[in-house]
Formats: C-alpha cells, structure tokens, sequence
C-alpha cells in the first residue's frame, strides 16, 4: 500500500457506510474498483450509478460503427440492451445495486444540425454529432461546450442524492475521456466524502492529472485484495472484454483510490 487507508475508506471497510459509486459507462465501475466493492458489499449499502446508458439510432459516425464492430452487435440499441442487461447481472452478483441514469454516450451524443446541413449530415454524420471522432475529440479531454447544459444538469441531479450516501467514488479520469471527466468532476459538488478511484484499463497506459491531483491534495492507496474473484466479475461483461482484452488477458492490476 502506497498510503495509509483514506479515512472515508477506513470507515467503511470497519464500520461500514453508505456507498454511492459513479460509473461513467455499463463496466467502469467493476473495472476500475470491482475489488474494492466486492470486499465493501457484506458491511455496506452500495448503489452502482452509470451515467451514460444509452445510444441514439444511426446513422453514425466512423468511431461509433468502429465500436460496434468491435462488440459484434449489429446496431447501438440492440448492444446498450445487452450491456445494460449484462451490468445489472454482475453489479447484482457483487452485491451492490446497478442504476442507470438513461444519459447518452459521447459516442452517439448528437447536436442539432441546421436544416440546410441535415442531407448532408446524413451522408456525413460527423456533422451531426457532439465528438465527430475518438481519437481526436472524446480522447482529448475537452468537452464540448454543447455539453455544458448537460454537466449542469449532472450536477444537480447528483448533489441532489447527498443525503442518500456517506461516501462518493467516482473516477478519477485517467485517460482523458470525456465522459469520465464529466464524471469525475460531480465529486467537486458532493458535500461529503469523496474518493477518487484510477480508472482501469486506462490507467495501464496513462498517468492521472497531475493537476487535478494538486489541486484536490490528493494522495493515493492501492488495494490488491480478491484481484482473481475479480476477473470473473470482469468477464461478465461479454460484449466488452474482448474488444478491452484482446489477447484474452485480463491484468491482474492492483486497483489505486484518491483521496484528501
């Protein structure tokens, strides 16, 4: 362990605690902190509240048909089907209770397209969408300012639960993505504890913010306990493993949480 356990987290693996665990898509959070939850379930109440649940029908952009190519599903409905499905099963089976907020991916989030444009938006769809591409836009970390009523809205409806939890995780958007940004940055609304968990597998390639990390004081423990009982939790999410996990290896990678 790099550090003493977080006080938060102290409390709750002894006494338990009310746990409330932000997860920007339908496997971030058994991912990223699957372990954890597991060893928290017996002695805490944990609700497991995925932000972005849903898709839009086509046409879609090249990112977008990339991915669902990459989860042999034949459309977007038919997949966030099956994944909201698959979440709930595994969420169910660690314990917790699997939410979903109905928000719709980065992927698929569509802007309005002035009418002169809409037939060309058709054969263009880039056009038509928030993140046009995944490399360039979603992977980048900036946020579309079309998402700014959205981040509002985020904002509300979770500090709004305040009195449902003693504790918030949320990921600490390791990798950029946007849609973990916006989630990492509803634990600067939460009155009451918060902690910080790196997002996997991203963390396998990228560092945290250091300045997001400088500014909160943050400091870091690891938790390497029930990694193989987590693996088959992993697995659980079949349209997505193979596609993160391509050789069929699932690192065995001790989860890290962010704490003040």
């Amino acid at each position: 362990m790099t550090e003493p356990v977080p006080a938060p987290l102290r409390s709750a693996l002894t006494a338990g605690a009310r746990c409330l665990v932000l997860s920007p898509h339908l496997d971030d959070a058994v991912l990223s902190c699957g372990a954890l939850l597991r060893e928290l379930a017996p002695r805490c109440e944990i609700t497991v509240l995925t932000l972005f649940t849903e898709a839009t029908d086509g046409p879609h952009g090249r990112a977008a048909r990339s991915f669902l190519r990459q989860c042999a599903h034949p459309d977007a409905a038919t997949l966030f089907r099956a994944r909201r499905d698959e979440d709930r099963a595994v969420v169910e089976t660690l314990g917790a209770r699997p939410e979903h907020l109905g928000v719709t991916d980065a992927l698929f989030r569509q802007r309005e397209v002035p009418t002169a444009l809409a037939p060309v938006a058709r054969l263009v769809p880039e056009l038509a969408h928030r993140y046009p591409t995944f490399r360039f836009d979603i992977a980048r970390g900036r946020v579309s300012r079309g998402d700014r009523r959205l981040r509002a809205d985020l904002a509300m409806q979770i500090a709004a639960r305040a009195g449902e939890a003693d504790l918030l995780l949320c990921p600490l958007g390791v990798g950029r993505h946007v849609d973990h940004l916006l989630t990492r940055d509803l634990g600067l609304v939460w009155p009451r504890e918060v902690v910080w968990f790196s997002d996997l597998p991203y963390a396998l390639e990228h560092a945290p913010d250091p300045a997001f990390v400088r500014r909160g004081a943050l400091r870091p423990w690891s938790f390497d306990g029930g990694l193989e009982a987590k693996e088959s939790l992993v697995r659980g999410y079949t349209t997505q493993v193979d596609a993160l996990f391509p050789s069929g290896v699932l690192p065995r990678l001790a989860e890290t949480y962010w704490a003040r």
